[in-house]
This record gives structure tokens, sequence and C-alpha cells, in this order.
């Protein structure tokens, strides 16, 4: 993972982006291919859970507006399902 991480950030200081981006790793269990994501977390310790009643996407966007970018505006997120937190 430390490759891809590496990857991502040399292309980010190759040609930084003028507005911001979200990039959202989405862990999956196998069988559940189609399960919404429920728990969103950063990376730098916040997390963000899912509200009874509230959409995926709009799950999502509550996230991504709350999250700190990095220097080049990108913000790294991994959601996954509740029952995938603690596999």
């Amino acid at each position: 993972m430390q490759t891809l991480d590496t990857r991502l950030t040399r292309l980010e200081q190759a040609q930084p982006l003028e507005e911001g981006l979200t990039i959202i790793r989405r862990l999956i269990a196998p069988g559940r291919l189609d399960a919404e994501i429920d728990f969103i977390e950063d990376g730098e310790g916040r997390e963000w859970t899912r509200q009874p009643g509230e959409a995926e996407a709009a799950f999502i966007d509550r996230a991504a507006s709350e999250a700190a970018g990095n220097s080049w505006g990108v913000k790294r997120l991994i959601g996954r399902t509740l029952e995938t937190r603690h596999a």
C-alpha cells in the first residue's frame, strides 16, 4: 500500500490540482460487493459514521466536506461497512 501512496504523492507533486479532489477507497467483504459504506476514516485519526436514515451519497459528501486535504487539496478517505471495520 505504501507504494501506491508514494506514487500518488509523486503524481500530486508533479501536477498540482487547481481544485480539490477526494479519493475514497471502498473496502468490501467477499460476497458483499453491493454493500453500502457506513463508516469512513481519513488515516489521520478522523472517523465518520453514517447516521440512521442518511443516504450513502449524503454521508460521503458530509465526510468529504469535513475532511482536511493535503497541501494539494487532495483528500484520501477509506470507506467500509461497520462489519469490515474490525475484520
